[in-house]
């Protein structure tokens, strides 16, 4: 069984992921990469639109630890799963990595 599927569309194709989080959402994890990126505001509108359940966090995505911290307590606090990554070969920093 599928558990989990990250960016099953275009990034910005908010109403085929809203479709796809209503119809699957209650047992997939629908994790938005391209789609959020890291970003404040693009998830907040994943909110409201109901586009996915799940946010790949990626810090130095974003810019700041700051930003990231902002992206994933949002993310916590509306019972999204928040997984951590980096974009690989970019960092040598221990942190990040």
């Amino acid at each position: 069984p599928m558990i989990s599927t990250e960016d099953p569309f275009d990034q910005d194709d908010w109403a085929a992921y809203a479709e796809c989080n209503a119809t699957l959402g209650k047992t997939v994890q629908i994790v938005g990469d391209d789609l959020l990126v890291t970003n404040s505001k693009r998830i907040a509108k994943a909110l409201e639109v109901g586009a996915c359940n799940a946010l790949l966090l990626k810090v130095n995505q974003i810019g700041s630890v700051t930003e990231a911290i902002t992206a994933a307590m949002m993310s916590i606090k509306k019972g999204w799963g928040v997984m951590v990554s980096h974009r690989s070969g970019e960092t040598e920093d221990s942190f990040i990595a």
